[in-house]
Order: structure tokens, then sequence, then C-alpha cells
């Protein structure tokens, strides 16, 4: 559902956030559910404002109960520092808003008696705690990835990080039913553990084009810097694309050696050249097919 948009940007509401928005309002919190939306909007216009502020493009941006997913119209992934440097940029903001209402907490009496600064202590608390796990796509979760992605490639970091979202979902999920179990009922952790499995999923796919139009863009770093370093992979010429594309590595380059079971070299194929076919061909394509693009099949 779109909300509005603001210097260029289209804010939406997932509609699980329209219905805890509609229920505590509905209930009499009102104070409350304008407090949580603003909170939400304000730690990702943080994550906005830092991500402009490296030079990147944001596209629109869905606003869930615990945050929110912002689309970059950039090559976000191919600086691990960035990504983490925009990721922790929302919990940040909601940690120094707490910070400043300890302080007011501390030293303005007629603060001790308000449950509304309470509230909003515990609101930011919640935001900037749960949004440090380290599940996709939470920032905790685009932080393991950005430090991982350096080893492992930006696709295994991505899987990695989402089997890890996964398993997180299940086991509030449980806490969920445990307490249930226990008689008390905490909507809010289901609710989480549903978002938390969703989002994972719907990152998946969303990594993937990230991730081929990011390598896309490589070469324009290429061009800019004039100098990449190169790393040479190894396959089999019945290797499949997908397992090619998962130990690519950001900020790097990539020729891959095709060689037969009995290790003659057949060809060689630069980055570029598997990126064309893997957008020809599909994801699991053998690795022999980039032959033709290179022409030396």
């Amino acid at each position: 559902m779109k909300l509005f948009r603001l210097g260029g940007i289209t804010f939406r509401f997932h509609w699980v956030f329209l219905l805890l928005l509609f229920v505590l309002a509905f209930y009499g919190y009102l104070t409350e559910t304008v407090m949580l939306f603003s909170l939400v909007l304000g730690h990702e216009l943080v994550h906005l404002l830092v991500a402009r502020a490296q030079g990147l493009e944001v596209g629109d941006v869905e606003l869930f109960p615990f945050g929110g997913v912002a689309r970059i119209e950039d090559v976000l992934e191919l600086d691990p520092h960035i990504e983490s440097v925009v990721s922790l940029a929302g919990p940040l903001f909601n940690f120094a808003l707490v910070a400043v209402s300890l302080l007011l907490y501390a030293n303005v009496p007629v603060w001790r008696e308000s449950e509304v600064l309470l509230f909003f202590i515990r609101c930011n608390l919640s935001l900037g705690f749960f949004n440090l796990l380290p599940a996709l796509p939470l920032d905790g979760g685009r932080i393991l990835r950005a430090r991982l992605s350096g080893v492992l490639g930006f696709q295994q970091a991505t899987e990695l990080a989402i089997r890890l979202s996964q398993l997180l979902a299940l086991l509030l999920f449980l806490l969920a039913l445990y307490l249930f179990y226990l008689g008390n009922l905490h909507i809010t952790l289901v609710a989480a553990a549903f978002f938390l499995y969703y989002a994972s999923e719907k990152e998946r796919t969303a990594a993937m084009y990230a991730f081929l139009r990011s390598l896309s863009r490589k070469k324009q770093l290429l061009h800019k810097q004039g100098v990449m370093p190169l790393v040479t992979l190894l396959a089999l010429q019945d290797a499949p694309l997908k397992e090619i594309l998962r130990r690519f590595a950001m900020k790097k380059y990539h020729r891959v050696l095709v060689v037969t079971k009995d290790g003659r070299i057949l060809g060689e194929a630069m980055e570029n050249e598997i990126v064309d076919t893997v957008i020809a061909k599909g994801i699991f394509a053998s690795v022999e097919t980039a032959l033709s693009y290179s022409g030396k099949k």
C-alpha cells in the first residue's frame, strides 16, 4: 500500500504493519500508535540519509512493524563496508534516542512520571535490538552478510544469512508457543517470526537480482579505478553456473578456467562472459556454455 513520496522516494505500508497500527488504535493506544509509526519511519529515514550520503540511489521503502526494507538502486553490495555503515545507522539512531530519553528521565523530575517516555524508551530498545539480530532483511543480517561476503562471496553469504533468518524465525515461533502453553499470549513474537520467514524468502529473490545487477556494473568500477584484484577459479565443464556465481566475491574480478575431468583445459571465461551466459541461459546452464561467449568454444 503506497503511503506517500518524500524526496523522490516512495514509502509503502506492508499490510501487517497497517493491521498492527489499526489494532493498537482500536484498543485506545492512539499515542503509542503514532509513536511506533514515527520511530519506524525515522529508523528508515536515517538509513536513506546515510545511503544518499554514500552516493547511493534509493528506490522505495516498505514499512514493517519492526522496521522497513529499502530498495537501493545502486551497487550497495559491491562494498561490504558501505553496506555495514548504512545498515548500522538505523539501530544507532534508536539507541541515540534511548540515551537522550534516559538523560531526560534522570535530570528532569517531571519526565520520571511519564508513561509515554517509558514506552518511547521500550520501543526504541525493541527496534534497535531486534534489527541487530543476524537475520535478513534486518540490519544485523545485512551486516553479517557484508562481513561474510568478502570470504564466501555474496551469494553464499546471502544463503547462509537466509538460513539463519529462518532458524531464528522458527525459534521465535517455538518460544511463542511455549509462552502460550504457560498462559501468556505474545502476538508480537508470532508476528516477528512470520515476518522474518516471509521477508527472508523474499530477500532470496531480491538478492539474486541485486547480485547480477552489481556484477554487471562492476565493469564500470574497473574502468573508473583502472585496477581490480583478479581471482582465478577452476571448474569442471559440466559445473552449473549457479555454483560459479556462489563463489564470486565483491570488489574482485574473476576468471574461470574450464577443464575436463582428466584436467585438460577447454578454455577460460571472464566474469562478464559468465554474467552474459547467466542472463541468456540461466543459472543452471553448464559453465562450458560460457566459452561460446568468449569465442573459445
